[in-house]
């Protein structure tokens, strides 16, 4: 991993987004592009209630350090994330992290569209270490 590298999410989105068959210039509406398998009645109560913008910061700066700090680290992905499809996330993992990323259905909120499946694997972690 090396700070001050592009990743390219906005190209890994474009492509993602045509292959899904979003035209170019299209601007997908948050329920169809990060809560696409949350409950409809929770992304709605979610969207109403609790949806933030997104700071800039994390897409405009550069990672500040040349490698990954020696600590215990897992990656779980969504492997139905359209905000972070899923090639790009397992190119990322696998070049900067040095290993595969554990998948796990579900968009880019699993917490909110498989609140179980996901307790149920960070439990695992926690008692694997």
């Amino acid at each position: 991993m090396s700070g001050g590298t592009t990743p390219g999410h906005g190209a890994a989105r474009q492509e993602s987004d045509r292959r899904r068959g979003v035209a170019e210039g299209t601007a997908e509406d948050v329920l169809s592009l990060v809560l696409h398998d949350t409950p409809a009645a929770l992304a709605a109560e979610f969207m109403a209630e609790h949806q933030r913008n997104q700071a800039p910061a994390p897409f405009s700066r550069p990672w500040p350090l040349a490698t990954w700090p020696k600590v215990p680290t897992r990656f779980l992905m969504s492997s139905d994330d359209r905000f972070f499809p899923a090639e790009f996330t397992r190119k990322m993992v696998t070049e900067r992290l040095g290993f595969q990323p554990d998948e796990m259905p579900g968009d880019h909120s699993p917490m909110l569209g498989h609140p179980k499946e996901l307790a149920d694997r960070l439990e695992a972690y926690r008692a694997a270490l």
